[in-house]
């Protein structure tokens, strides 16, 4: 079995279900997909691509983790912060030791326990003003004797169904304790559509998508080609094919400079179907043709 730093770097983390095929995350109470997970982490862990397949929470007992969502925002949740992730949400975890270890809790929550939650209220109760991105609650005491009992459970071996249910209900009605709005963003949960954008930044730092073509990068994106080139601009100020011609360019001149690679070899490394238009293109950058650049180099 895999560690979440091994499994990540080829898969992206389907939470809850690529949890249960990591090593050194803990299942404590869990029927199905819904229940209580744990995580101890003693060294750094970053750009860890996940996505919520179900809504969940995450409760940051020690350390601190910064939280990535698709726009490239952060959100850095310190010890005793509790987070609302509803599902279809690509993100990312960036974790950088610093005095304590990561501990924390995932809690996850399957539709009908989410009914049965936003069901004690009425729906007229539940506030429908704008919610925060994310929802962060800074939670109490209340909640550390909450894992203490889910830590008893586990010593004990206590795992039914009906059990897991209840503490899960009550872990929602704590929550609420320390912030109603865990209603609204239950509620809206359950009403949201699927949205799995992944974040633009994170994806093209990866060297492997200069061989794609922009219909290819806006597929992996999780989105249109028209939202992709939108979302793109509105942070790169640049066309995505502009984008994508110039750090194919950077990388092919690289590549010619360091390496023994050949022209065509370059070439179609880097996705060009045709040899003499990476030439042109490349001449018109540098005002120098490939060969012009190796022979140079030699």
């Amino acid at each position: 079995m895999k560690t979440v730093l091994e499994y990540s770097q080829k898969n992206i983390l389907i939470i809850p279900q690529s949890l249960y095929r990591v090593s050194d995350i803990q299942q404590l109470i869990y029927d199905g997909n819904s229940g209580v997970f744990y995580k101890d982490l003693k060294q750094d862990l970053v750009d860890v691509e996940f996505y919520t397949n179900i809504p969940c929470v995450v409760y940051i007992d020690s350390g601190q983790e910064i939280i990535t969502t698709s726009d490239n925002k952060t959100h850095e949740l310190l010890a005793h912060t509790a987070i609302f992730l509803q599902q279809g949400l690509n993100l990312h975890s960036d974790y950088v030791k610093l005095t304590e270890n990561l501990k924390a809790y995932l809690i996850f929550f399957t539709d009908d326990v989410l009914t049965d939650f936003i069901s004690t209220k009425k729906t007229n109760e539940i506030n429908k003003g704008a919610l925060p991105e994310l929802l962060k609650i800074q939670c109490g005491s209340l909640i550390e004797v909450y894992f203490n009992s889910i830590q008893l459970l586990k010593k004990q071996g206590c795992n039914t169904p009906a059990l897991v249910r209840i503490k899960l209900l009550e872990f929602l009605h704590l929550l609420s304790l320390y912030d109603k709005r865990i209603f609204q963003a239950a509620f809206q949960s359950k009403q949201a559509s699927s949205s799995p954008k992944r974040n633009l930044t994170r994806l093209l730092n990866n060297s492997d998508t200069l061989k794609l073509s922009i219909s290819d990068l806006a597929n992996l994106s999780g989105r249109s080609v028209s939202t992709f080139t939108r979302d793109f601009k509105a942070i790169y100020d640049i066309t995505p094919k502009q984008w994508l011609q110039n750090k194919r360019l950077d990388r092919a001149y690289e590549q010619l400079t360091n390496t023994e690679l050949t022209v065509t070899h370059v070439a179609a490394d880097l996705g060009y179907e045709n040899v003499s238009h990476f030439i042109k293109s490349f001449k018109e950058k540098y005002k120098i043709t490939p060969k012009q650049l190796k022979q140079k180099n030699d």
